[in-house]
């Protein structure tokens, strides 16, 4: 029997009153921001939504009524049982869109919810083809059907799966990647696998995220494999690679762990079985395959299961899903070759908005070029306010596009010195309230900038100056005083905008998680006070390079280094002993005081520089080094 979703448009009253009708729902799971006045039965918060993967249920009641958190929609589709019912709640549906969306306070920037008109045209338009029905009382001969036990032997593997476990045993590769959608058996699969190799006498360890597919790994394993999250198992690695030299490393949703973590881990392992969701609640994770695959220096085979198993092929909710989170948008995206004619017919157009009929393509655009795209993006790029948009395009296709946030033009000095310190963090504004904060530059919360948060040409037409005439176009700006852009770290990304005229001033204390790369701020100015900011972010990041103790600092350290204490050192040091700011960041201070005062009156700090990766009760260690700073600049004052 086919899943449903039904919607039911009403009140608290109302639903109390359709509650003790339909005795069924009292026990169906509710997803909402708050939990049901009229009805105790279980609850899950949006935040907590993560819970329910890897479980399966017969009916599912999602309040929309406060907001549509889309990623938590989408987990509840994935979690609902074959022949099961999910029943969308909303206050209104024709006046849906003049509702204020309390989801939007995740990614509008925004202090108050927001209407989200352009979403709910989409979601509309979605759940109208689709035909779902729309209720504001149900039917009294409404029935909940009975929920179909299984389609497929339990602990048995389907023929798609018996067949690619016939083909993961004989395949020399020593990794083994197996991709698919939700609900098709990965985590089945997986287990099944390791029960083989359990019986030719080989070790197994598993790792994951979290623990929510352990239950169906070991379950298929027929056994309590032993497992390990990857902080844990990186530090074992660290302290002795070779103890699991012999062993076969399954590793469940790959996508959601760091690349250099994960490359670090499958180093270390004999051999690897990767699996991950291709289209997750968390967005898409072709973008991360592409990278992973091109950057293992380990032999590996790609398997991808296609029938799922918790409901029946060409199931109708799967598919309203897939379009609302647009996952396939990509595969339909034109993919023109390049060719010099039509560069001359392109044109570069600037929009407030992008038309829905657009969204497809842009979107798509984005994770063609490997953009870990997420339900978030999606929801800010349809309605979030302040934004920009370039797009190159001919009549035939999407070739380019630039999407830009206005940031900074604080007003509040009183603010901005308590972002400075670490103590507010104001919703937006990503890039000045990082120099802000972590480079104590005051100047680029007051200053108007444009920061470029996403940019993307077709396959085809990189490396022909497309991505450049983009960046040209919105430098025609005239009311911001810099661009900024912040991008995982390589040669080749920072040799473009170094092109593009931006100027290195920023290096991120860790790697980003989904890059696996060094996050760096560049800026580019525009205005003469534009020019100010960034010569001295610039000044202040070079002489502070060859003080820290960054990964990336002998690539762009100059030969001499400056030891003097100066104002912007005073103000660091103070940030750092009386507030918030990161060690990272308040180290070459720290270092130029040290060198005036003497290492005697910083032991903890002076023994860090020697052996950083050397910390015990890091929180404790932290604060220690914070009064010793303290102290260090009461006796040191004269020298500031």
């Amino acid at each position: 029997m086919a899943r449903q979703l039904i919607l039911l448009i009403g009140d608290d009253a109302t639903l109390a009153h359709q509650w003790e009708h339909f005795p069924a729902l009292k026990s169906a799971v509710w997803i909402g921001g708050v939990s049901p006045r009229f009805s105790a039965q279980p609850h899950f918060p949006f935040s907590k939504s993560k819970n329910l993967l890897g479980s399966e249920f017969p009916a599912l009641i999602y309040d929309g009524r406060q907001g549509i958190h889309l990623d938590a929609f989408a987990i509840a589709a994935g979690a609902l049982s074959g022949g099961g019912t999910l029943l969308l709640l909303f206050n209104e549906w024709q006046d849906l869109a003049v509702q204020p969306d309390g989801d939007s306070l995740r990614w509008s920037g925004e202090k108050h919810p927001i209407n989200t008109p352009h979403f709910t045209a989409f979601l509309q338009e979605k759940i109208q083809k689709y035909g779902f029905p729309i209720y504001q009382y149900l039917p009294p001969a409404l029935v909940f059907p009975k929920i179909e036990t299984s389609l497929s032997e339990p602990h048995k593997p389907t023929l798609e799966q018996a067949h690619l476990l016939r083909q993961m045993a004989t395949s020399g590769a020593e990794m083994l990647i197996v991709t698919a959608k939700r609900g098709r058996g990965k985590s089945a699969l997986a287990g099944l696998f390791a029960k083989q190799q359990l019986a030719a006498n080989q070790l197994v360890l598993l790792m994951a995220p979290n623990k929510s597919a352990v239950n169906i790994f070991n379950e298929f394993a027929d056994a309590e494999i032993p497992f390990m999250p990857p902080d844990e198992l990186r530090r074992k690695i660290g302290e002795n690679p070779q103890q699991f030299a012999d062993l076969w490393l399954f590793v469940d949703e790959a996508a959601m762990i760091p690349l250099d973590t994960l490359f670090a881990l499958t180093a270390a392992f004999k051999r690897i079985v990767l699996t991950t969701t291709i289209h997750s609640y968390e967005g898409t994770s072709r973008g991360f395959l592409l990278k992973f695959m091109a950057k293992t220096d380990r032999t590996f085979r790609h398997f991808e299961l296609f029938s799922p198993l918790r409901w029946q092929a060409d199931d109708k909710l799967e598919r309203f899903i897939d379009e609302l989170l647009l996952c396939d948008c990509e595969d339909h995206l034109p993919q023109p070759r390049y060719d010099a004619n039509l560069a001359e017919q392109m044109q570069i157009s600037y929009e407030e908005q992008i038309p829905l009929h657009q969204i497809e393509s842009v979107y798509g655009l984005l994770t063609l070029a490997h953009y870990r795209t997420s339900p978030l993006d999606l929801r800010r790029l349809l309605d979030a306010p302040r934004q920009q948009f370039y797009l190159a395009q001919t009549e035939e296709a999407l070739l380019g596009c630039v999407w830009a946030v206005p940031e900074g033009g604080f007003k509040d000095d009183a603010l901005i010195r308590q972002i400075r310190r670490g103590q507010r963090r104001p919703r937006g504004n990503l890039v000045v309230q990082m120099l802000c904060f972590q480079a104590g530059l005051e100047q680029a919360c007051k200053l108007r900038s444009l920061r470029i948060s996403r940019i993307a040409v077709q396959p085809n037409w990189q490396q022909r100056g497309l991505g450049w005439r983009l960046i040209e176009q919105v430098k025609q700006q005239r009311a911001v005083d810099f661009l900024s852009v912040s991008f995982g770290y390589t040669p080749e990304l920072l040799a473009f905008w170094q092109k593009c005229g931006f100027i290195l001033v920023h290096f991120s204390e860790s790697k980003d998680a989904g890059s696996g790369c060094y996050s760096v701020v560049a800026l580019c100015p525009l205005t003469e006070n534009g020019r100010a900011l960034v010569q001295r972010a610039e000044q202040q990041f070079k002489r502070n390079l060859p003080l820290s103790l960054h990964p990336l600092a002998t690539q762009f350290a100059g030969s001499e280094t400056d030891w003097s204490l100066n104002e912007a050192d005073r103000q660091g040091l103070a940030d750092f002993a009386d507030f918030f700011l990161p060690l990272a960041f308040a180290l070459p201070a720290i270092r130029r005081l040290m060198k005036v005062s003497g290492e005697q009156d910083f032991p903890l700090l002076a023994a860090y520089c020697k052996r950083p990766d050397d910390i015990q009760h890091k929180k404790t260690w932290l604060a220690n080094c914070r009064l010793e700073v303290k102290k260090g600049l009461q006796k040191n004052f004269a020298f500031l």
